[in-house]
């Protein structure tokens, strides 16, 4: 049997001072034209100790990948945004969502491939808001705890007239304030680069016109969460990680989404798309799509002038403007009233149609 050692990328990785002893990791000899033969990838030989182990780590970070990875088709998307904007309750609900009405509509059934991200799932974001009725806190930096850099993995099977088609979805949550400085973010937020795409989350409250518009006490503004400097920040991330060249824009699709869209009610139009659901019922409804799309492009053309949207259309290839809320209304005194969640489907789908998992329609 092959001796254990130190595993310093798994540690590097978690960010824990001190690497573990783990197995020898080895790159798997079985490929390409080995797999049209039957020659399974599942179970490989250890070259050292010539034992078989069907166990996979992921070859940049050492974290354990299920069974069937490499099998079927796996998506990583990373959900980010600056501190205060519902990221952590936005996945709670999405993913509860994900699992009832919108597994309905689009004849798909959701599972946690593995008891970490169901464990994950269940105490960090299920139980507080379906159980306890309680607001979530804030995601810890991933500096401080490593659960941070803990992915969420689950298996979406599409069954769409009898063809069947399974995707794992790798879910990451970034804290905020891992988001307010490049070095932290090269650090510690660097699997931005590595996602197939991203929801980017918008809290409107943290825009100056916006705070004016809104008739409540409001905590202060966080200039670190400004919209613009982390947009700023995720572009620089790939630049500098992925050595991409001067005006090249990312060509992975990204939701630049706003949080909280109740709260924007009182002053928008009354006859605003975001007052209703996109009704995506088996396809993604692409006029709804990009009356969104419009409608934010402008508002916040009003609310910031057209700085945003600029870099935006500047750095960004493949992208859409979306508005949701996570809960329909504000918790009071810290405690959930009903849920009413709005919208917060639409940038998964929307992702999902460009990764080809389902279909839009005109």
């Amino acid at each position: 049997m092959s001796p254990s050692q130190e595993d310093v990328i798994l540690a590097q990785a978690q960010g824990l001072l001190s690497p573990t002893i783990e197995g020898l990791v080895f790159t798997p000899t079985k490929k390409g034209l080995g797999r049209l033969f039957g020659k399974s990838n599942q179970l490989e030989k250890c070259p050292n100790c010539n034992k078989e182990t069907f166990i996979k780590v992921c070859p940049k970070c050492h974290y354990n990948l299920k069974y069937l990875s490499g099998e079927i088709e796996e998506k990583m998307i990373a959900i980010m945004g600056g501190r205060s904007s519902s990221k952590s309750t936005y996945i709670s609900v999405l993913v509860n969502r994900l699992q009832n009405e919108i597994g309905k509509n689009f004849k798909a059934g959701v599972m946690f491939t593995d008891d970490k991200s169901r464990t994950i799932y269940e105490e960090i974001f299920r139980k507080p808001i379906f159980v306890r009725e309680e607001i979530l806190q804030a995601t810890v930096s991933s500096t401080v705890d490593s659960r941070a850099k803990t992915p969420m993995i689950l298996r979406v099977t599409f069954d769409n007239n009898g063809q069947r088609k399974a995707v794992n979805l790798v879910l990451f949550d970034t804290a905020g304030e891992d988001m307010e400085d490049i070095d932290i973010m090269s650090s510690e937020a660097r699997y931005l680069c590595e996602a197939d795409g991203i929801i980017f989350i918008l809290d409107p409250l943290q825009i100056e016109t916006v705070r004016q518009l809104v008739k409540e006490d409001l905590p202060d503004r966080l200039e670190s969460a400004d919209p613009n400097r982390i947009v700023e920040r995720l572009y620089e991330l790939h630049e500098q990680k992925l050595k991409i060249k001067a005006g090249k824009k990312i060509e992975k699709p990204i939701a630049f989404t706003l949080s909280k869209s109740d709260a924007l009610f009182p002053f928008i139009e009354a006859d605003s798309v975001l007052h209703h659901s996109g009704e995506h019922f088996g396809y993604l409804n692409l006029p709804d799509v990009e009356s969104v799309h419009t409608e934010i492009c402008t508002y916040l053309e009003e609310w910031m002038g057209s700085a945003f949207d600029n870099k935006v259309k500047t750095y960004f290839n493949c992208y859409r403007y979306f508005a949701m809320s996570p809960l329909g209304k504000n918790p009071i005194n810290g405690k959930i009233e009903g849920l009413s969640p709005l919208r917060i489907e639409d940038p998964l789908l929307w992702l999902f149609s460009q990764f080809q998992f389902i279909q839009g329609r005109k």
